[in-house]
């Protein structure tokens, strides 16, 4: 049987399911043994075989800005490093009504930025979307199959879609989200060019957490937001019509490591 590469992308910035993932798999490491995988590891090492990375489209910034416009280059890049074909591409896709203010607030909590209506027209007349990502994906790392789960996604269905056939146990982790009015508050202070260290950003955190929260500070009319949802809908028909592209985890009895 020849072997492959399995990889799971979390889109950065998109919730904890990347570092669920991470969790659930580092202690199901027995589980995928016993179903005939490999070892799950971080990134593209030559040594795993079930791959988990959050950075191979690119980061928060390449998202907001720029929609992952460099995929195939750094998809390419990964792999470079592999020692043999890859088989699964697991790939959980956000709604961009809901993804764009979830990219702008992670972006906010680490450096100044414009306020996020001024962005509004540039992202949605926006050409380049998730059909645009996962081309460049099927163009870089020739997979066997390409899986796409459209958001909001359950922990056992990122893991039936990556390692079908293995008894791994979802493991509960706390998503970090910060509150509008701390994101308001790190807005002000980065502006400012003003400089805290990490326990006095907890105690202001933890104050701001209390007050009265206004206004989403990123968010879309009802307008935007449908056009957006929208869109993503006819995304998702152009992507399941892609040769090796399928549209959600689906239960599978049998497990095919190779």
């Amino acid at each position: 049987m020849i072997r492959q590469h399995h990889l799971f992308i979390a889109a950065p910035a998109s919730g904890g399911l990347g570092a669920q993932m991470a969790r659930s798999l580092a202690h199901g490491q027995k589980a995928l043994a016993a179903a005939g995988y490999g070892a799950a590891v971080l990134g593209p090492h030559p040594r795993g075989q079930i791959h988990l990375d959050s950075r191979l489209i690119g980061d928060s910034a390449s998202g907001l800005f720029h929609f992952f416009a460099r995929t195939r280059e750094r998809a390419a890049r990964f792999a470079e490093l592999l020692d043999a074909p890859i088989g699964r591409v697991v790939l959980h896709l956000p709604c961009y009504d809901a993804y764009y203010p979830m990219l702008w607030r992670d972006l906010a909590e680490k450096r100044a930025l414009k306020p996020f209506d001024g962005a509004v027209p540039r992202l949605m007349a926006r050409a380049r979307g998730w059909v645009d990502v996962v081309s460049d994906l099927k163009a870089a790392l020739n997979p066997r199959e390409i899986i796409v789960l459209p958001a909001p996604v359950l922990i056992e269905e990122a893991l039936t879609a990556l390692v079908p056939g293995a008894d791994i146990a979802s493991q509960p982790v706390q998503p970090e989200r910060q509150s509008d009015s701390v994101i308001a508050m790190m807005q002000r202070l980065h502006h400012s060019g003003i400089q805290i260290g990490p326990k006095q950003m907890q105690r202001l955190a933890k104050f701001h957490d209390r007050q009265p929260q206004g206004a989403p500070i990123a968010e879309f009319d009802a307008l935007a937001g449908a056009h957006l949802r929208r869109r993503f809908q006819r995304d998702l028909v152009q992507l399941a019509a892609i040769e090796g592209v399928r549209i959600g985890a689906e239960p599978v009895l049998a497990v095919a490591a190779q």
